[in-house]
């Protein structure tokens, strides 16, 4: 069994665009993998209430929106496997798609101030998964917030030297 303990907790916020990013410590047996670290992480307590955003924590019935996936279906197979520099260009090919208007600069504005907390990541897997990847009527995606947000994703890294699994949900409603 992993037990997850957060380390900090911080929302970055940039009108109705956002990051909400959790640290969490762990100790685990060798024998497990990143992969594994993942799945169990997105099946416990440490992800499914200790990272939700302070709002929904402080206000639950409150009607926040909230993750946009199903992780009793979403699996660790759907998410996408980058390494630290593959993952950083995702986000600059997020930032450089052609249909934003003014809210590119609200993204840009995100994005440098997680490439800050990026660069002090190690050469951690990276694990993103995205809305814009499925469907409306998949199983694995929850409705409302699946039509409520703009984009939606997570990215998850796992740094095995110094037993931290970061969690970063980006969010725009």
């Amino acid at each position: 069994m992993i037990i997850f303990e957060i380390n900090r907790h911080i929302e970055i916020n940039e009108n109705f665009q956002g990051i909400n990013l959790t640290e969490f410590s762990f100790n685990i047996d060798n024998n497990i993998d990143n992969d594994q670290i993942v799945d169990i992480f997105i099946k416990s307590n440490a992800f499914t209430y200790d990272s939700l955003r302070d709002c929904i924590k402080n206000e639950p019935d409150k009607g926040y929106l909230r993750r946009t996936f199903n992780f009793d279906k979403a699996k660790i197979t759907d998410f996408k496997k980058y390494v630290k520099k593959e993952a950083g260009k995702f986000l600059i090919d997020f930032l450089n798609e052609p249909d934003w208007g003014e809210d590119r600069i609200e993204f840009s504005n995100l994005l440098d101030k997680y490439l800050e907390i990026h660069e002090q990541l190690m050469s951690n897997d990276f694990y993103i998964i995205s809305k814009d990847w499925f469907e409306n009527n998949d199983e694995r995606v929850i409705e409302p917030e699946s039509w409520c947000y703009i984009y939606y994703f997570l990215i998850i890294s796992v740094d095995r030297n110094s037993n931290l699994l970061t969690l970063t949900e980006w969010t725009y409603d």
